[in-house]
């Protein structure tokens, strides 16, 4: 059964977002089916089981009824049809968008992904790129961050064996606070790339527009 749950899903039902088309697709036809009941059939019928009328308008209008009659089976099959149709639509791009929530998810966890695979005929690839360019972008700073950290340790490290030592070496105390100072302002290049809050926390800095302002 799990077997069986995971071909369905894979094949046909992804994400919860093709239910929404898939109703998105029936409603129309369900509407329309009872604006053709209520304006064509519901008359018919009524003109044709009226006494009072004409007999050659009365088998006219058999005529008409018998054929909108007819119309049922074919309108019922492009119901059902459409809405299986819009299934695997809607596949497309769901399970691209079930992919991509999966890798957001992780990404959110503090596993950011190296990759996003999507299936070849899969929609949303080019937003996919975007995502892994982006994520490529955050890793790629993060690394940078922990190389710097990891020097100024070792500076850190450095200077406090000399502290320790009883050293008196202003020069030498003085090149490893410069070693840190390098390194602490080689982080702050790395993450003025980004669009950070502000310190205090009351959001972007002055100098850079929020992002309502930066898609006007």
């Amino acid at each position: 059964m799990g077997q069986q749950g995971r071909q369905w899903r894979r094949r046909v039902y992804v994400h919860p977002i093709q239910r929404k088309y898939f109703f998105l697709s029936l409603v129309p036809l369900i509407v329309c089916a009872f604006l053709l009941i209520a304006v064509v059939f519901i008359p018919l019928h009524l003109a044709v089981r009226d006494p009072a009328s004409d007999p050659g308008e009365v088998a006219a209008l058999g005529q008409s009824y018998a054929l909108a009659v007819r119309i049922w089976p074919p309108f019922i099959l492009s119901m059902l049809a459409s809405c299986l149709f819009s299934f695997f639509i809607t596949h497309k791009f769901a399970g691209a968008l079930y992919r991509i929530e999966q890798v957001v998810r992780r990404a959110a966890e503090g596993d950011l992904p190296r990759a996003i695979r999507l299936r070849r005929r899969d929609d949303l690839q080019e937003f996919a790129g975007l995502l892994e360019r982006a994520f490529e972008t955050i890793t790629s700073a993060l690394m940078a961050v922990q190389e710097r950290e990891a020097l100024t340790m070792k500076e850190l490290a450095a200077l406090q064996a000399n502290v320790k030592s009883g050293s008196n070496d202003a020069g030498e105390i003085l090149r490893h606070l410069e070693g840190i100072a390098d390194r602490q302002r080689e982080v702050e290049a790395i993450l003025a790339t980004f669009r950070l809050p502000s310190r205090n926390g009351d959001g972007p800095k002055a100098d850079q527009p929020s992002w309502n302002e930066a898609t006007l």
